[in-house]
């Protein structure tokens, strides 16, 4: 953590040398917003559990996973990595299963509408069910979707990625 200081430290220093101060707000409005939240778990599944999802923030979330899978490119070992794609599909589908809970199908179709290549892209077959689910006239009781909207589900996904995000953060040492 001091060396992200001493690195922020660094950039503030050097945007200031060179008079770069429209670049300097920016930075620290940046900074305020940090969405990696200093990679503290228990902020990171706040922002994701009691902000991105019920407020409806999908490409904020899509956003965060993009972060945390450039963070963790450079390993050399890849099974970190397929681990956090499919707690992110696990994630994305608790946002969907929120959606229709909240009576949002517009937002559905809109995540579909905004991410539905790349989801079909990346995971190919497994996402294909999911792009019928906004127009189920009861979701919930699909054999196929049931047990997503189920609390057991939501709570085994919330200790997963507490989990994951946990064991990552303690061995590794980001900057």
């Amino acid at each position: 953590m001091e060396n992200m200081q001493h690195a922020e430290e660094l950039v503030r220093e050097y945007l200031v040398f060179r008079g770069f101060t429209n670049t300097l707000q920016a930075f620290e409005t940046e900074l305020c917003t940090d969405i990696g939240k200093g990679f503290q778990v228990n902020k990171i599944l706040d922002l994701i559990f009691a902000g991105y999802i019920p407020k409806f923030q999908a490409e904020k979330l899509v956003g965060l996973f993009s972060f945390f899978k450039q963070c963790f490119s450079s390993w050399p070992e890849t099974t970190m990595l397929e681990a956090l794609s499919k707690l992110e599909g696990s994630v994305l589908r608790c946002y969907i299963v929120h959606a229709l809970q909240s009576g949002r199908k517009d937002k559905v179709v809109e995540f579909f509408g905004i991410n539905g290549n790349d989801l079909l892209l990346k995971s190919s077959s497994d996402w294909t069910p999911w792009f019928a689910i906004p127009y189920l006239k009861n979701p919930s009781m699909d054999p196929q979707f049931r047990v997503y909207f189920s609390k057991e589900w939501y709570e085994a996904l919330r200790l997963s990625l507490r989990n994951f995000f946990s064991e990552i953060f303690n061995v590794t040492h980001i900057l």
